[in-house]
């Protein structure tokens, strides 16, 4: 439990950054301001806003659930997984999204599939965005350093994210994910040579599993479907909203390449961080809740002042990941779901309030759905695999596939992968030999069949146009 020192320093951090989400807020004039930042971000900030973004309290609390249930296989399924298949997202798909005009998915959908197509991928998207993993990670976090009820707490990290995201824009987000970041790596690195010592390094947890020789087997410590979904679930980037953002705001495509590239060694270090960290807890507290076991963990080891550094950095992580989303779904519900549905000319200055808007909306719909989760990596699956079974294959193909894109192809990929997703979710599906057949593995690839299906039907309505590839 925290202390009033811890707490102490808990406000100040957390006075600074709203203030300086304050300073930023002068400058947001239009939706060029206030969503890409002028296309103005350096390469320190496309780093830290990249890294924080991406990792947030899945990434550090859930990897070490994920670690201390699954084992070994966590880091060669998902780590490696997730990690490799962003190479050719820096190389090569970055740099055309940079140039193009189109720097929202919703843009990309209508550009390419027409206006109906983009508005139900624009639905989907502002859903998505709610990530309510990271809201199921404030609970076990808030239940660790204080013993406060976790919608609570969920409600107050909710509050102060809104507060971020409507103040400074895409800017103070990733000014604040810059800090937050560096106190994430700093905390969570902190405290890890003490418990990796107290349990006698690699060979103590190598002693202390050789029992159960599938904890620590790169693969066989998860079942076939699991490990199907996650490795799946590592191409989501593709269609994330995210990168999409940020690699726009770059100052320039070369800027965006250079920072994911910049992040791959940090990504890849800080996993093997939080996956030994799962083996210790699986070793130290097995009959434990392994998020929560980790952080009572962690503040047993720590002083005081320094635990409140820890705390920092895990809801650093977190805010700094819904507060990017909550900037992208907001601006998602005002110019590409209100915007579109109008069909009227909407002035810069009402758009950025209806983004704000709309990140209150995300922020409620997150608090209803977050603590119907027990490990946060369920609560970031589901989403994640609902929006992939639906919008992946549209997105996808729009911007690889050089043949002829048709509004039937969008449409049904859409409405095939979603309805097979809720199918399976609903009626799940057990097959002899395989295990229960997670959502997406139909979904998915339903979305693609049907993708190719409908891009049959119908003609390509960016035929006369001049496509940059």
């Amino acid at each position: 439990m925290l202390n009033g020192v811890d707490n102490a320093v808990i406000l100040i951090v957390l006075v600074a950054v709203v203030s300086i989400g304050f300073y930023f807020s002068k400058s947001v004039n239009d939706m060029e301001s206030y969503y890409l930042a002028n296309r103005s971000l350096p390469w320190s900030l496309v780093v830290g806003t990249l890294m924080a973004s991406w990792y947030g309290g899945v990434g550090v609390i859930g990897t070490v659930g994920y670690a201390s249930v699954f084992g070994l296989a966590s880091w060669f399924l998902w780590s490696i997984g997730a990690h490799g298949v962003r190479f050719p997202l820096a190389l090569w798909v970055g740099p055309r999204i940079h140039v193009r005009s189109d720097v929202t998915i919703p843009d990309v959908l209508r550009n390419t599939y027409g206006k109906w197509i983009s508005v139900i991928g624009a639905v989907f998207l502002f859903v998505y965005c709610s990530q309510v993993g990271e809201i199921t990670a404030t609970g076990i976090i808030g239940e660790a350093a204080w013993g406060i009820d976790k919608v609570l707490l969920g409600a107050i990290i909710v509050a102060i994210t809104i507060v971020l995201t409507v103040l400074g824009g895409l800017m103070g987000v990733a000014v604040t994910d810059m800090i937050f970041f560096l106190f994430m790596v700093l905390s969570v690195s902190l405290v890890f040579p003490h418990i990796y010592a107290q349990v006698g390094g690699l060979q103590g947890i190598r002693d202390a599993t050789a029992a159960d020789l599938s904890y620590m087997h790169p693969v066989a410590g998860m079942s076939v479907p699991k490990a199907t979904m996650l490795i799946l679930l590592c191409i989501n980037v593709y269609a994330d909203p995210t990168f999409y953002q940020r690699f726009s705001a770059s100052n320039s495509a070369r800027t965006g390449r250079r920072a994911m590239l910049t992040c791959f060694s940090i990504w890849i270090c800080f996993d093997i961080i939080t996956m030994i960290a799962g083996f210790i807890v699986h070793i130290t507290n097995p009959d434990k809740a392994p998020e929560l076991a980790y952080i009572e963990m962690v503040l047993d080891n720590l002083p005081q002042g320094f635990r409140a550094l820890f705390i920092i950095g895990l809801f650093g992580a977190i805010i700094s990941t819904l507060d990017s989303y909550y900037l992208i779904g907001g601006t998602t519900l005002a110019k590409d779901i209100y915007g579109q549905l109008s069909g009227k000319e909407i002035s810069d200055k009402k758009l950025v309030n209806l983004s704000r808007v709309g990140a209150v909306v995300l922020g409620i719909i997150g608090l209803s759905l977050a603590f119907r989760f027990t490990l946060v990596y369920d609560a970031i699956a589901f989403m994640s695999s609902l929006w992939m079974s639906v919008a992946f294959a549209p997105v996808l193909m729009a911007l690889m596939y050089k043949g002829k894109k048709t509004p039937m192809a969008g449409m049904l990929s859409m409405i095939v992968g979603c309805v097979a997703f809720a199918l399976a979710k609903i009626y799940p599906v057990t097959i002899p030999g395989f295990g229960e057949l997670e959502p997406l593995l139909l979904g998915l690839p339903l979305s693609f069949l049907f993708w190719f299906i409908g891009n049959q039907i119908g003609a390509d309505i960016n035929a006369d146009k001049l496509i940059i590839s």
